[in-house]
């Protein structure tokens, strides 16, 4: 237990040091954008790219998390999981494809009147490049390479940040530089994993490995985790949507960026987790599972909950470098805080539970999530604004957390305090593992 235990710490920080840099890429995209675009242009921004995101999202049948089950498990080779996916990813791009041009020619005089169709469909030519991302990346991730992992992620944002900057402060596009930006990170993302996959792992694109048995299993499997994943989107997301049906675009804006500045927080647990799903469906010993969740949980407990209080007392200093419009998203994100801070442990949980076979779990979970986000959002925007979504957002996180903490007590039959409260054990092992980085020669 304790070698596995140094390879998952081990993989986690490779995991956490990249994700260190996506966390600052990220915000650099953040801060350009917003200020160059300013609140109205921003929410405008928002909402275009939420048109592929949603599609992507709801179409793409959960493959990219049973890619992470199966190939974990070693029930497939890798060349039926890469050429799958590839084929997969195509035909479900050109079907979101179509029906993203159906949904602007529907809703385009309503839903998006303020919003140039053109810059739309534009959006929409991210859509194969964003199911080829996620579908290759989760292959990374399955075989536990989390260097090469993590790396398409970066690769993704610096790409976006580069063709950011020529496409905004050369060719003075604003709006339209930061859609084609966006469309050039995905595209650089999967040009970069097709060539790892080929250097590093000698893959062979060949149509007899396309596996039928393989993707009924991995949509029988994966559909379970998608209609979570959907909910959870739509949890993360309602906000932004209604905030964009009764409030301006303007409105959104500046609720976008507190969202996405406090979501960075997730980063930190994103960096477990990741690496804990595949270890969690390729280990056959409970105990080992138990073990190793509860001391992941009680360590981003710990750390999140610092995090947390830093950036409340510090927000308003946060915000000083954006321009003067973004100063009410101060308030939005403290606003934030306290859900956000109990859904990074949250997503601990969760992947532990679909790294046991039990994504339906959240799934049910995440029906109660929308249904609660959506009553509240509804009561809450018209009286209070993007404040009123962000308390709504906030309590909705709090009430998953309690719910998913009780499922999983009953799953794993350990006491709450066993994987939420630290131990003085954990602070030891912190303790030795900083001795242990501090001798180690550069």
């Amino acid at each position: 237990m304790s070698e596995k235990k140094n390879t998952f710490l081990s993989n986690s920080i490779i995991t956490l040091t990249r994700q260190v840099v996506s966390i600052v890429i990220g915000i650099l995209l953040l801060l350009i954008i917003a200020n160059a675009l300013g609140p109205c242009g921003q929410g405008k921004y928002t909402l275009i790219t939420y048109l592929p995101l949603m599609l992507m999202t709801f179409l793409n049948l959960g493959l990219n998390t049973s890619t992470i089950y199966f190939v974990s498990k070693k029930e497939l080779e890798l060349k039926e999981a890469f050429v799958t996916s590839i084929l997969s990813a195509v035909f479900l791009a050109l079907i979101s494809v179509g029906i993203g041009i159906l949904a602007v020619l529907i809703m385009g005089d309503s839903e998006f009147s303020a919003i140039d169709s053109s810059l739309l469909y534009l959006s929409l030519f991210a859509l194969p490049f964003m199911f080829l991302m996620i579908f290759l990346q989760t292959i990374f991730q399955g075989i536990q390479n989390f260097k090469l992992f993590n790396s398409v992620l970066v690769v993704q944002q610096f790409g976006t940040l580069f063709s950011l900057v020529i496409l905004l402060f050369i060719f003075n596009l604003e709006l339209e530089g930061a859609i084609l930006s966006f469309i050039l990170g995905y595209f650089l993302s999967v040009l970069y994993s097709i060539i790892m996959l080929f250097r590093v792992y000698k893959m062979d694109f060949s149509l007899r490995y396309f596996s039928w048995k393989y993707l009924k299993m991995a949509i029988s499997y994966g559909l379970k985790a998608h209609i979570s994943n959907i909910m959870t989107f739509l949890n993360y997301r309602l906000g932004v949507l209604l905030i964009g049906m009764f409030l301006s675009d303007a409105s959104v804006g500046i609720y976008t960026v507190a969202v996405n500045l406090g979501e960075k927080i997730s980063i930190f647990s994103q960096s477990f987790s990741q690496v804990l799903l595949p270890r969690i469906a390729s280990s056959n010993l409970e105990e080992d599972r138990n073990k190793l969740t509860a001391l992941v949980c009680r360590l981003m407990m710990l750390f999140i909950l610092c995090v947390g209080i830093a950036i409340y007392f510090f927000s308003d200093l946060i915000f000083s470098v954006f321009r003067e419009e973004y100063s009410a998203s101060s308030l939005i994100l403290q606003l934030l805080l306290p859900g956000l801070t109990v859904l990074a442990v949250e997503k601990i949980l969760s992947n532990d539970l679909a790294g046991r076979g039990r994504p339906d779990l959240n799934m049910y979970v995440s029906f109660v999530n929308v249904g609660l986000n959506v009553v509240l959002n509804l009561l809450l925007i018209p009286e209070f604004g993007v404040q009123g979504a962000a308390v709504a957002s906030s309590l909705t996180y709090i009430v998953s957390f309690i719910i998913k903490v009780i499922i999983y007590k009953n799953v794993t039959k350990q006491p709450i305090k066993e994987f939420l409260l630290i131990k003085g054990s954990d602070i030891k092992m912190i303790l030795d593992l900083a001795k242990k980085m501090k001798r180690k020669p550069a």
